[in-house]
């Protein structure tokens, strides 16, 4: 097992640590400080190493578009409807930064700091620890809290993301994700992926893709993903995802939430989560040129990646039944994704 540390570059005045964790396995990851980004998950292939993941060389890439690319999200991921919502009886005003509403934490969430940062190991695993004390002034949501992110790296070939936050003298919100793309293949396109989610329902949303409170069972529906099925010819069909799926049901709680293979090179990530809710997106639109890494300088393409974002149910502040993102005061919250690679036996 290794770390290694160097400066990658510098954004917005900060300097940029790129840490790379490896395995016994020649399996790695590299994560940055800025945005807690999770930017390479390198596997063996062939002759050489896959990133199964869209990213960029240089920071300034991940701040030059609107897709979050495999940036940590927080304090909240998704959408708060009109940024508001009650805490202990009073209306609490959020951050407004999409159409009234709050998304991914608002204008200054999680994604926008430099996270300081240490390391550790042992025998079978090796993580990096992002670690910020984050304001009320900072980010405009109630209550000071000190936010951790741990990147873990086992002989397993699982990466596993915990989520921790320690209140101050207010109650608080706590419903942070990674918003990870993948593509496994070498295609510029997800024609020979094949996804499986364990979930029989998504939520209904309005024209602003807030959820109404109700859910739809997914059915003769290109949301159908309960037994593998083609990314792409299900993207086609629905004209893009940007979609939350009820995950964790009654008795379903000990099976993976997510099965992504590709048919071409053998690679899979299966997912796991101890929250209720993914998000499911595939960049259906894109608003500015991006040129990835894998793309070796040809522009990005709508549909390229897809992003499954484990999370607490969106809204769910202001829905019934849609779990609970409250972070009491002087408390703790804490959550986990673990991302499982292996090849397709």
């Amino acid at each position: 097992m290794d770390i290694f540390r160097k400066e990658l570059d510098t954004f917005d005045g900060h300097t940029v640590t790129q840490i790379t964790l490896v395995n016994d396995n020649g399996v790695e990851i590299s994560c940055l400080t800025m945005g807690a980004i999770w930017q390479a998950f390198n596997v063996p292939s062939g002759a050489g190493k896959k990133n199964l993941l869209l990213s960029f060389d240089h920071t300034k890439d991940y701040y030059a578009n609107a897709q979050n690319i495999c940036k940590v999200i927080g304090r909240v991921a998704g959408r708060i409807a009109h940024g508001k919502c009650e805490l202990n009886g009073e209306q609490v005003q959020l951050p407004q930064n999409e159409n009234g509403n709050t998304l991914h934490g608002g204008t200054n969430g999680f994604s926008t700091y430099n996270w300081n940062y240490t390391t550790s190991r042992n025998k079978n695993s090796v993580s990096v620890i992002f670690q910020k004390k984050i304001t009320e002034k900072m980010d405009g949501f109630p209550g000071n809290i000190l936010a951790t992110i741990i990147y873990t790296l086992n002989n397993n070939n699982k990466v596993t993301i915990a989520f921790s936050a320690l209140g101050g003298s207010k109650d608080s919100l706590f419903n942070p994700t990674n918003h990870v793309y993948f593509n496994l293949s070498d295609r510029q396109d997800l024609s020979s992926h094949s996804l499986k989610i364990n979930s029989s329902a998504t939520l209904e949303t309005d024209e602003n893709n807030i959820p109404t409170g109700r859910v739809k069972d997914v059915e003769d529906t290109p949301l159908d993903f309960r037994e593998f099925r083609n990314v792409k010819v299900a993207a086609d069909e629905a004209d893009g995802f940007d979609d939350a799926f009820v995950v964790n049901q009654p008795g379903k709680g000990t099976e993976p939430i997510v099965v992504l293979r590709d048919e071409d090179s053998g690679h899979q990530i299966t997912i796991d989560s101890d929250r209720n809710g993914l998000v499911m997106y595939n960049m259906p639109a894109l608003d500015t040129e991006i040129k990835f890494t894998r793309d070796q300088g040809k522009p990005a393409i709508p549909g390229e990646g897809l992003a499954l974002e484990a999370q607490t149910l969106p809204d769910a502040i202001n829905q019934e039944n849609f779990g609970d993102i409250i972070l009491p005061k002087n408390g703790k919250r804490s959550y986990h994704i673990q991302f499982a690679y292996d090849k397709i036996k």
